[in-house]
């Protein structure tokens, strides 16, 4: 979209500038006067240019960058940092041996994800030694499922191969640019003060990997609250990252308040359909055209309050696929009913299932 200084331009200003000279100043191309106005023209230009940029500055959006940091810390809001994901390790030897696997030592998934001991693994004459990792980077993509760590760096004497008994947890993503302004303005919209509501939702957006948060107020009577979060793609949260809203809600709540937090409860959405394909389509290309669809609905419900995911839409999405001609039969969640959530689960893709009907 043009701007409303677009449209000038170094020549533009200088001949407004020459219109305003009256009396007998010469004012052509080449003349004293002309020629001494083009700089101060051009760099007139240069200042208009930068106006853009400072309304950026002054009312940042999702493009802004840096200056979405540097506005927010005018009223005392910072980034949240990402962390890094943290695991344990099994290591097992070829035979009982004395060797000690030192901290420092690289083990690698097969996609290439670096993690690094943090404390020693001591065989002492056995086959089994353990020891505690921590992610090379931060990120939640460190965030990795159980026995996916499986190689070493580097061999080390002695030792057959490497395991995680558990899931990597803890890593978690700077907070984004649309994250973090979106914060900031809930910051401004939604007022706060001495431990309201809004408070612990800001209070709990605070944490790293905390991107979502509501406040249940009084859920089990008097003087109690629970706090509800998730993650940027309000996605459950690891068990570290609820321990660390608590200890933070913990220093700053007012005295008296009975606080739980919990994540939110993940509710798949399942659905089952059968269809006639239109010419040269696949019940393949049909899932995924679905799955993508339900996924941008979803993401549009509203996180922490009771609602609902409509059977009807969901069925006006599979109907809006390119490979769909008609369909036979549809079910949501094994029914043919609209899906109900409370306030504590958010809707998430399940298993989608396609099959040709007559």
């Amino acid at each position: 979209m043009a701007g409303p200084y677009d449209s000038i331009t170094p020549e533009s200003i200088k001949q407004e500038i020459l219109a305003d000279l009256s009396g007998s100043v010469e004012t052509r191309e080449g003349s004293y006067a002309n020629t001494l106005l083009s700089p101060g023209a051009y760099q007139i230009w240069l200042a208009y240019q930068m106006f853009p940029q400072i309304q950026m500055m002054i009312f940042p959006d999702a493009s802004s960058g840096e200056y979405i940091d540097k506005r927010a810390a005018d009223f005392g809001l910072q980034r949240t940092p990402g962390t890094y994901a943290e695991v344990g390790l099994t290591f097992t030897a070829y035979a009982p041996t004395a060797n000690v696997v030192p901290v420092g030592t690289e083990v690698c998934t097969r996609d290439g994800l670096r993690f690094v001991t943090t404390t020693e693994a001591d065989f002492a004459g056995g086959t089994s030694a353990s020891a505690q990792a921590r992610a090379a980077e931060i990120g939640r993509i460190y965030n990795v499922e159980s026995d996916t760590i499986t190689m070493m760096a580097k061999n080390i004497s002695g030792v057959a191969y490497v395991t995680n008994p558990s899931a990597a947890e803890g890593g978690a993503d700077p907070e984004s640019d649309e994250d973090f302004l979106q914060r900031f303005h809930d910051f401004l919209q939604r007022p706060i003060s001495s431990g309201n509501k809004n408070h612990y939702i800001a209070w709990a957006r605070e944490i790293s990997g905390v991107a979502h948060a509501q406040c249940l107020a009084l859920w089990d009577g008097p003087g109690t609250v629970k706090v509800v979060v998730a993650g940027p793609d309000k996605e459950a949260v690891d068990p570290s990252v609820i321990s660390d809203v608590v200890a933070h809600i913990e220093e700053e709540r007012p005295i008296g308040a009975d606080v739980t937090v919990v994540t939110v409860e993940e509710l798949k959405i399942n659905i089952t359909a059968s269809v006639t394909l239109a010419a040269g389509h696949t019940k393949e290309e049909v899932t995924a055209e679905l799955a993508a669809s339900l996924a941008l609905y979803l993401a549009d419900l509203p996180f922490g309050e009771p609602t609902v995911v409509r059977f009807a839409k969901c069925l006006a999405m599979l109907l809006e696929c390119p490979g769909v001609d008609e369909y036979t039969a549809f079910t949501l969640n094994g029914g043919a009913a609209s899906v109900p959530t409370t306030a504590e689960q958010t809707p998430v893709v399940g298993t989608i299932t396609i099959t040709e009907g007559a």
